[in-house]
């Protein structure tokens, strides 16, 4: 299968980007769980996310992101790429 890079850029207010990111932190459990995350990284400064999905194709993952909660809100702007492992 495929493997994309999801990296999410955070950019809304503080209490509103919190509780989103509770809900993205239970997506990401979720696609672990689901074996289409295979990993996953929050940048030090807290501003974001980076994320290797491994799914079935590009639509999969652009629908996997477009539920993201982040993203549905407005709060966080997104790269979707696909990449060969070396």
């Amino acid at each position: 299968m495929p493997l994309y890079l999801r990296l999410l850029m955070v950019s809304g207010p503080p209490g509103e980007v919190d509780a989103a990111a509770k809900r993205h932190a239970e997506q990401f459990d979720r696609l672990r769980a689901d074996g289409k995350l295979r990993l996953s990284g929050t940048f030090v400064n807290g501003d974001g996310y980076f994320e290797i999905l491994e799914v079935k194709d590009r639509h999969e993952a652009e629908q996997l992101t477009r539920e993201c909660p982040l993203v549905e809100r407005g709060l966080a702007s997104v790269v979707l790429r696909e990449f060969e492992q070396d």
